[in-house]
């Protein structure tokens, strides 16, 4: 699977969760706003997008585009 989040905000970030997981298999605010993972099982993946405590804090908002490729 291939994930690539754009944004004008530096402060959004993506997370990717394997079924039943809860530690992130992927974590972009540790790498890069994109990846390709292996998928190492089938199952329901939670991608999951946020902004970091400092900006939600000022109450910002971020537009964002996610692109997922799955093969």
């Amino acid at each position: 699977m291939s994930v690539q989040l754009g944004s004008g905000n530096s402060s959004l970030y993506v997370n990717v969760l394997a079924p039943g997981a809860s530690a992130a298999m992927y974590n972009s605010s540790m790498e890069s706003n994109g990846t390709t993972i292996t998928i190492p099982f089938s199952g329901k993946y939670v991608i999951h997008v946020y902004l970091m405590r400092n900006a939600a804090r000022r109450d910002e908002a971020a537009d964002y585009t996610l692109t997922l490729y799955v093969e």
